[in-house]
């Protein structure tokens, strides 16, 4: 019923006639539900990564890890991420979270999928699962309420949605839900510095008691939307490996630029 419940809603409002970012009129066949011109505007992440993190590095950097993680040791193996947190993904993102357009997070799956659709290709050539379980960062109760929708988990589920057309069931993590869960609210964290986030945070995740074997000694793919100092993606991972998960692993939508730890200050 809810698959049929979303083709009529898709057939009645299609939520791919306009551009997520400008509202100019689009047709079907643009990709992630971007016109021309704003799929310019955003800044692809093509190049050069941190190898922990999975931010943009520039051409000129030298190195190979970001200044963050030069100070930072996660607690998760490693990240992808697939666009740098600029003025027009600012106002993707806040469409999505504050205007309602869940649908837009769907688009973002799409997003995702293509990122990792190398990675995914070469997993299946060489007889290899690369994660078992693909986990979205969860928001909390009083979040869900209000916006409706976790943004995170509509872009996990496109992904791995888009994961198995490609390259079959057999081939793909398992989606898990409501095993990681947000304990607590935490204030906004735009604007804290890490330190002051690690506070926020600390606490903050939990995994559902009695749904430990769930993850137990398997893979993790984690999945959020935005990125910036690891702080998020530390809690998460740390919970789910004290719960007995294996490696975990992290994918992201958008993450910050390169920025020495004085130009946050």
């Amino acid at each position: 019923m809810k698959k049929v419940s979303e083709e009529i809603s898709e057939a009645v409002f299609p939520s791919n006639i306009y551009c997520c970012l400008c509202g100019g009129l689009i047709d079907r066949s643009r990709p992630y539900a971007l016109c021309d011109d704003c799929i310019r505007k955003m800044h692809w992440i093509t190049g050069r990564t941190c190898k922990s993190c999975g931010k943009a590095l520039p051409d000129t950097f030298r190195g190979d890890t970001c200044y963050d993680c030069m100070d930072l040791r996660h607690s998760f193996t490693r990240g992808w991420s697939c666009l740098t947190y600029g003025m027009y993904e600012r106002q993707l993102m806040m469409g999505i979270k504050y205007s309602g357009k869940g649908y837009m997070a769907v688009k973002m799956g799409d997003v995702l999928f293509d990122r990792m659709e190398m990675l995914i290709d070469n997993a299946k050539a060489n007889n290899i699962i690369p994660f078992d379980v693909a986990i979205p960062v969860p928001i909390s109760k009083e979040r869900l309420r209000k916006r409706g929708y976790n943004q995170s988990e509509f872009m996990a589920k496109q992904f791995i949605k888009r994961w198995i057309d490609f390259a079959g069931e057999k081939w793909a993590p398992e989606l898990v839900r409501g095993v990681l869960v947000r304990q607590k609210k935490t204030e906004m964290l735009r604007g804290l510095n890490p330190a002051e986030r690690r506070i926020a945070l600390n606490g903050a995740f939990g995994v559902k008691p009695g749904k430990e074997y769930r993850i137990a000694r398997k893979s993790v793919l984690l999945i959020d939307d935005i990125y910036t100092t690891g702080t998020t993606a530390d809690a998460c991972s740390r919970t789910l490996i004290a719960a007995g998960c294996g490696d975990v692993y992290l994918l992201t939508l958008c993450s910050g630029g390169n920025r020495k730890p004085e130009d946050t200050a």
